[in-house]
């Protein structure tokens, strides 16, 4: 099952002899059950195609399908409702509101659709116990590590159950032994049937835990490899 399907998409920034083209009629699918990498060079597209995949960027011209619903298309109402409802979206800089606990910035999107305070950070809490801060959950940002202000991220990520995950570079500001711990959390709450889950990343120390990798350069996916059955690479036409 397809969970996110993108389709020939084309992404510039900038115009006249300044534009930059990003994307260049990049295809790439994310399934559901099962953990996507996102790898390649800096500069290559990965962020911006997450980007736009997550309703957060429009595009210059192509499609795409999140779980039925197409994101470019939605007027700016439902494109917030979309995000808050759909995307689970870990930021590579942690975005936590250092003026909040770590039970209060996990809590933030149950508040956001409306849930009461008590109820959400009582949810939020449950969620942060799996992750292993059941003693820190009262502690703002600034008094956290970094592998846990990450995993306070992830609880952000994960407490509304989105359908769609996705995690900008979870691993470059922990250090390798947090990496591994912030990387099996992940892949244990994150993956199930019903959602898929993107990573981008440049850490080839934690490939080992994608189903699936998808190598971009100069604004494509070029090609993919599925971790589940070994040695299959499936190369991407070029236009």
């Amino acid at each position: 099952m397809s969970g996110v399907i993108v389709t020939n998409l084309v992404k510039s920034f900038g115009a006249g002899d300044a534009r930059v083209t990003v994307l260049n009629g990049t295809d790439f699918s994310a399934e559901a059950g099962k953990m996507t990498f996102l790898v390649g060079p800096s500069g290559c597209g990965k962020t911006t195609l997450i980007s736009v995949i997550a309703a957060m960027l429009s595009v210059d011209s192509g499609a795409v399908n999140v779980f039925g619903t197409n994101p470019l298309i939605l007027k700016p109402r439902e494109v917030v409702r979309f995000r808050g409802e759909t995307v689970g979206f870990v930021f590579q800089q942690f975005n936590l509101l250092p003026s909040l606990d770590a039970a209060e910035n996990a809590a933030v999107p149950l508040i956001v659709q409306g849930m009461s305070s008590a109820k959400a950070r009582s949810k939020a809490c449950d969620l942060l116990a799996l992750l292993g801060l059941g003693a820190s959950l009262s502690k703002l940002p600034s008094q956290l590590s970094g592998g846990q202000q990450q995993r306070v991220a992830i609880a952000r990520a994960l407490v509304h159950e989105p359908k769609l995950i996705v995690c900008d570079e979870p691993t470059s500001s922990l250090d390798a032994a947090s990496g591994k711990t912030v990387m099996e959390l992940f892949s244990s709450l994150a993956v199930r049937p019903d959602r898929a889950a993107i990573v981008v990343t440049h850490d080839d120390r934690i490939y080992h835990f994608a189903d699936r990798i998808a190598f971009m350069e100069d604004g494509r996916v070029v090609r993919t490899e599925d971790k589940t059955r070994p040695h299959v690479i499936a190369l991407e036409p070029h236009r």
